[in-house]
């Protein structure tokens, strides 16, 4: 393992001394165009079918009845959803080219990420090194690159988040008003893409009264206060329109259908011996008609009614076996940090099965008879996970390293925005999928690290703390030194 290390010490050396800033371009040609590569062989093994999910066909509908003038689902209000996604697909949608416009505004968005990247690593570090590294990372990080090729929100919500990212940054460098509104703006409109950032403007509070330090108490509480009432503004007109539709109080009825369906749903197949699909199709989890043979009483209340009573039943059911619960989310937490998405990537070439795969069979039958299966029935996908994992567990060594040489209020944003994101992504339905909007800063961080590491003579690393401090290389052979401006 040292031996490898140090080879790739060498080799990332001797690549940082030809980086120029010209290779931005280059990257992001290679980010869109790699993917475009991609997109035509998954066409030609599996035409159309091969970009779209289960969930797929929910956001063109609701695309479609935007362009109608509403957001309904078979003519009933859509609360669930949220309108962020089908928005960005009105215009595939409009121009009778579905997936051509749509995956085409994949690949930008993809595009526009890297950018982000190269510009956040560029705050972090005045030397490209670590924004070329951090751009290259990012263009081939398998979740990124796999749900560019995908209808769903993921990327675009990764997108949104990373612009979030980008101005906090740029706020705690100089703190203007401007670059506040953005941070707060870009939230929000992450959270219309996805409602999983709901609770991240409260959660944010403690942060922003923090840093940055160079701030008095007075400012950095007026800052706070804005930010929180301009993100809560941000969302409010989507509450008010679910209010007056369907007399629902809150921004999206996700979190009820997930605690009912998934979290409680879990909780009743690990006490009653059960699989987990087996258990959401008792329920009545994508069927209504079994939904309300299970509860008739409920065939003539109003969705929601229905929704607050989804809510409080799943909180029941995990209330009374929290601790099963608890095992249960850690191990959906561990499987969004760890699993390196290689049975994702092996299902577009048709190398895995669309259901019943790993994830599923681990919950049932364990860890090792899972395993001796795969091996058994999917050699090459066997394979591929131990490569993927190897690339991952580099990520994860080399954004480690570079926490250390990023600053310290940038650091903290970037470990609490993956701690958040890890810990609501767990639980029964956690999947590599969701690490999308973390994976960004890890590259930052391990671009950074890299840089580092190969740094040229005289290079000054920026810092945001209020003592003025920055990292200064004293040559290309000698070790890094604090010194002070």
């Amino acid at each position: 393992m040292l031996m490898v290390l140090s080879a790739l010490g060498r080799f990332m050396h001797s690549t940082a001394l030809g980086i120029s800033k010209n290779s931005f371009w280059l990257l992001l040609a290679v980010t869109f165009l790699s993917r475009l590569l991609f997109a035509l062989l998954i066409w030609h093994l599996d035409g159309f079918q091969g970009f779209l999910t289960t969930d797929s066909l929910g956001y063109v509908t609701m695309a479609q009845s935007l362009l109608h003038g509403s957001f309904s689902f078979g003519g009933i209000p859509e609360i669930v959803r949220t309108p962020g996604y089908p928005l960005m697909l009105v215009p595939a949608v409009a121009g009778h080219h579905l997936l051509l416009i749509a995956l085409l505004e994949n690949f930008s968005l993809a595009t526009v990420s890297a950018w982000l990247v190269w510009e956040i690593a560029s705050e972090l570090a005045p030397s490209p090194t670590a924004a070329w590294w951090a751009m290259l990372f990012y263009c081939f990080e398998p979740v990124g690159f796999l749900y560019s090729e995908k209808l769903l929100s993921d990327l675009l919500f990764a997108t949104q988040l990373l612009l979030f990212v980008w101005f906090t940054v740029r706020f705690l460098r100089k703190p203007t008003a401007l670059r506040l509104v953005g941070s707060a703006l870009a939230l929000g409109m992450a959270t219309y893409t996805r409602p999983l950032s709901l609770y991240l403007g409260l959660l944010l509070v403690p942060f922003f009264l923090l840093f940055p330090r160079r701030l008095s108490w007075t400012d950095r509480i007026s800052r706070t206060i804005a930010f929180a009432l301009l993100f809560a503004l941000t969302l409010a007109p989507w509450i008010v329109h679910n209010a007056k539709i369907a007399g629902y109080s809150g921004f999206s009825a996700t979190p009820d259908v997930n605690l009912y369906f998934s979290s409680g749903a879990a909780v009743k197949a690990k006490v009653e011996h059960k699989s987990l699909a087996l258990v959401r199709g008792e329920l009545g989890y994508g069927n209504e008609d079994l939904y309300f043979q299970a509860h008739p009483e409920q065939r003539n209340w109003p969705q929601a009614r229905i929704f607050e009573f989804q809510n409080a039943e799943g909180r029941r059911m995990i209330s009374q076996h929290w601790f099963a619960y608890s095992l249960i989310h850690f191990r959906g937490c561990a499987i969004v940090v760890l699993d390196p998405a290689a049975t994702a990537a092996l299902k577009l070439l048709r190398l895995y099965p669309e259901s019943g795969g790993l994830r599923y069979r681990t919950a049932d039958q364990g860890f090792f008879r899972s395993i001796l299966w795969l091996l058994r029935q999917y050699p090459v996908t066997a394979l591929a996970l131990p490569l993927l994992g190897m690339q991952l567990g580099l990520y994860y060594f080399l954004a480690f390293a570079g926490t250390r040489w990023i600053p310290s209020e940038i650091a903290v944003l970037f470990l609490s925005l993956i701690f958040y994101f890890v810990l609501i992504s767990g639980g029964p339905e956690g999947d590599a999928r969701f690490r999308a909007p973390i994976m960004p800063m890890v590259c930052i961080a391990a671009g950074v690290a890299i840089a580092r590491w190969t740094g040229s003579s005289g290079q000054k690393w920026r810092s945001l703390n209020p003592c003025g401090h920055t990292f200064e290389l004293s040559d290309a052979r000698g070790p890094y030194r604090q010194s002070v401006r």
